[in-house]
């Protein structure tokens, strides 16, 4: 009996009545309808954590990747271009630590890349579909006291999983810095 007057004695004191014990917290049902709000936004955007357990929104979603060198590379012939700088990747299909794209799904895609050479440099690239090359970007600054810029378009059919990368096809390549990029989307 004494603890129950102590309460009351203390919410009388307090200012605490029955209307101050109702949670901050939302409701359940508040809180669904928020996080629906949300993973539907996410998907929306492109941003997909775990590329959709479930395929059923995977048809609307937008694929687009741009990334840029973070340094300048010297890239052997059969080695790949990293473009760790990312931009932008709707989708999730570009990996910035292995220079890869994969296509979440089947379609379309255009791809373009730029490579910047240093003075007397060259860069052989070319954009590889699992292997295999699909277009060349031949970079060449022999004898021309300038940095040269060049750049190359391509338009490949993928099947879900498929890889693209931009790699070197000939001798050592120069890829200066954040100068060079690479970058793609779903028609």
């Amino acid at each position: 009996m004494h603890s129950l007057v102590f309460v009351v004695g203390v919410s009388a004191v307090l200012g605490i009545n029955a209307t101050d014990k109702v949670s901050p917290r939302p409701s359940l049902k508040s809180f669904r309808a928020d996080y629906d709000s949300v993973a539907k936004t996410c998907v929306a955007v492109g941003y997909v954590k775990d590329n959709c357990k479930s395929n059923k929104d995977r048809g609307n979603m937008v694929i687009a990747f741009d990334a840029k060198a973070k340094s300048t590379q010297a890239v052997s012939g059969g080695s790949i271009v990293i473009f760790k700088d990312v931009n932008l990747n709707l989708g999730g299909g570009y990996n910035a630590v292995k220079g890869i794209f994969i296509a979440p799904k089947s379609g379309v895609y255009v791809f373009d890349w730029t490579t910047m050479t240093a003075t007397n440099k060259y860069a052989y690239t070319a954009l590889y579909l699992n292997g295999n090359i699909k277009a060349y970007n031949h970079c060449h600054n022999n004898s021309h006291d300038i940095y040269m810029v060049c750049s190359k378009m391509a338009v490949v059919k993928m099947k879900a999983g498929e890889k693209v990368w931009i790699g070197c096809f000939s001798g050592t390549s120069s890829v200066y810095s954040s100068h060079s990029s690479f970058s793609g989307f779903m028609l």
